[in-house]
């Protein structure tokens, strides 16, 4: 009887270390690049804000709906060192709005699905900083009629925090 227990014990044991490896991850994922989710040679965006630094992140589920804040290096600095939204002259920022999709290789996270739209801020001086939106498929710029529309959207990008990480 004790030997039995002891190979059942020993086979339980190998269960529990192989099975997870063997099963409890996808392994069969070569590329995992996001292309959906990415700024194409298509689209009429003078430079890729992907490319620059991350200021913060904000997820809506309900909508499924996420959005990244991306900066130039000197809006970066700037927003890591004030708490203030009196961005410098030269500062660039970057609203990219994806729709979510659930990922696959992760169970319950969800990943950017594709661009709805990208928001550029420039500060050219000390006035109210230019406002440029890009939107469609591929992404092409928008032409707006309303100035009350792009006034609120400036204040409420420029009023973002900068996302703090341990």
């Amino acid at each position: 009887m004790k030997n039995i227990m002891k190979q059942y014990l020993a086979m339980m044991i190998g269960c529990c270390l192989f099975l997870p490896i063997m099963f409890g991850c996808n392994q069969h994922h070569e590329n995992n690049f996001n292309d959906a989710a990415s700024i194409s040679f298509a689209d009429d965006l003078p430079v890729n804000p992907l490319l620059a630094k991350v200021i913060t992140t904000t997820i809506y589920p309900a909508d499924s709906i996420m959005c990244t804040l991306y900066a130039n290096e000197i809006a970066w600095m700037y927003a890591s060192l004030h708490h203030d939204f009196n961005y410098p002259k030269g500062s660039e920022l970057y609203e990219v709005t994806w729709r979510q999709k659930p990922d696959s290789v992760w169970f319950g996270a969800n990943i950017p699905k594709e661009i709805i739209m990208v928001e550029c801020l420039t500060f050219i001086d000390a006035e109210l900083p230019t406002y440029d939106s890009y939107s469609g498929d591929p992404l092409k710029k928008d032409v707006f009629h309303n100035s009350d529309h792009f006034t609120k959207r400036i204040k409420e990008i420029v009023s973002q925090r900068m996302a703090v990480s341990p």
